[in-house]
């Protein structure tokens, strides 16, 4: 583990990386279990972000994705 980072409410998290070094997410409960695990490592190149809004926002109960600002991003620099 090389990091934690808190979800907010709307299942948007932020976080800095290194660049050029792979990543592997996985979504932990209280108690430190796995919730959901990535299907694949990522990486990000110099000067490029990646923003996760989310897992799969509004894809269950038959809800269109919605385009709205992720919690996460608000005062992200604090």
């Amino acid at each position: 583990i090389i990091g934690y980072q808190y979800v907010k409410s709307d299942g948007s998290t932020v976080t800095s990386q290194l660049s050029d070094v792979p990543y592997y997410m996985q979504i932990l409960d209280d108690k430190g279990m796995s919730v959901q695990t990535a299907l694949t490592w990522a990486y990000l190149r110099p000067y490029h972000g990646r923003i996760c809004s989310g897992c799969h926002y509004g894809s269950y109960r038959g809800r269109a994705f919605k385009n709205i600002h992720a919690k996460a991003l608000y005062n992200w620099w604090y």
